[in-house]
């Protein structure tokens, strides 16, 4: 896709604001688009590089940025990323500037330097991540275990952070609207991904799942909705913090010199319970034997990391406990069974499969259906799937009362 739209002027205007220089001028610049099928669904994304001066004599200085523009069924869905980058992810910032260096690195995100809304159209101008060393994990195979804890570290500092916000100023978290999934599924995304989805997985493993398709079909659509709003609500969670809300490996960016993370895509923000990130990371990012095997690792990982921000941060009063995480984990459960049933098939699409998938193929029924029948030809997710679904059922999820 070619940016249009975008000059010299509309660059000035940006830089001027983050570095306050009223003055500065763009000699040049290069903007391309990098965006890929299959990866960024509600966004095109360009790289820009840029040339420019703070006064007619200073210095000619060089920048590398990212200009996100989403696209308009995105924006009418709703997103909370124009308050998060303005507003949340500074504040965040700001708190974590107090944890101690030598625990690790806490930066969480990509600074922003504009963003910019109009009915139906909103445009983020960040800092290139890759400029600085950071590149994208391997979607296809899976994290390993330690990857995985790097991840979890980061979204435990995320979490931490979000928690202390609302405790200091909970009007800034107030401003975050719900979770989409808190209505009944209506829109395009949520109906196509979570209950067409759903429903063609049951239809999957029908043959070698019988009893299992059987329940999961009978779910929908009441149950299902029922249930997904259930989880998605604050006021039935034990703790809550400002929840990601997508993060896959690639809205996870690795700087892998220095073994160190951060979150990008924050369009689905919302607050509720941790579980419901750290269900969907696992599920649709972390490699399959490590899903079956290791999750308890990565969450005790995660309680350490969370108990490390809020104590060196400044949370006040007592701290949630491993148990209350652990109750929010059974209490999420269905969250997983969404992840790994409708998610996952999409984040570890092979390079062949993802080059001709869209936005919109989710509106052509016809095209979705194709594009279904090549992810459900991966062996990671008909595995994966499979033996999470009999555990599923055990653990009575699947049942429709």
């Amino acid at each position: 896709m070619e940016p249009k739209n975008y000059s010299a002027e509309y660059f000035e205007r940006a830089l001027a604001r983050a570095f306050s220089c009223e003055k500065l001028r763009v000699e040049n610049f290069h903007i391309e688009a990098v965006s890929q099928k299959g990866e960024n669904f509600c966004s095109v994304i360009y790289r820009v590089a840029l040339k420019f001066r703070r006064s007619p004599d200073g210095a000619l200085e060089s920048g590398n940025y990212v200009l996100k523009d989403l696209l308009p069924i995105a924006t009418e869905i709703g997103t909370n990323e124009k308050d998060m980058f303005e507003q949340l992810l500074p504040a965040m910032s700001a708190i974590l500037e107090k944890f101690p260096t030598e625990l690790g690195d806490h930066k969480i995100s990509a600074d922003c330097l504009l963003a910019e809304t109009s009915p139906g159209k909103e445009i983020y101008i960040l800092e290139d991540l890759g400029a600085l060393g950071y590149g994208s994990f391997d979607r296809h195979q899976g994290l390993n275990l330690e990857d995985a804890k790097i991840c979890v570290r980061k979204m435990a500092q995320f979490h931490g952070a979000s928690m202390i916000l609302f405790q200091k100023q909970p009007e800034l978290v107030a401003k975050l609207s719900p979770s989409n999934y808190g209505n009944d599924l209506t829109d395009l995304f949520a109906k196509v991904i979570v209950l067409d989805g759903t429903e063609y997985a049951a239809e999957v493993f029908a043959d070698e799942l019988p009893e299992i398709s059987k329940k999961m079909k009978a779910q929908i659509p009441v149950e299902y909705i029922k249930r997904m709003k259930n989880v998605v609500d604050p006021k039935k969670s034990s703790f809550n913090a400002v929840v990601h809300g997508d993060p896959w490996v690639n809205n996870i960016m690795f700087d892998s010199a220095n073994k160190k993370v951060v979150l990008v895509d924050f369009q689905n923000c919302f607050w509720g319970s941790p579980a419901i990130d750290l269900y969907f990371f696992y599920y649709t990012s972390v490699k399959h034997e490590v899903l079956l095997n290791q999750q308890d690792e990565l969450l005790n990982h995660y309680y350490h990391s969370l108990q490390e921000t809020l104590t060196h941060c400044g949370f006040v009063g007592s701290q949630p406990t491993f148990d209350q995480l652990k109750d929010e984990m059974q209490r999420c459960l269905f969250y997983a069974y969404y992840a790994v049933s409708c998610e996952l098939p999409i984040c570890c699409a092979a390079p062949e499969v993802s080059a001709d998938f869209s936005v919109h193929t989710f509106g052509d029924k016809e095209a979705m259906l194709k594009k279904r029948k090549q992810l459900f030809a991966n062996e990671r997710v008909r595995q994966t799937i499979k033996a999470s679904l009999r555990q599923f059922d055990e653990q009575g999820i699947l049942e429709t009362p």
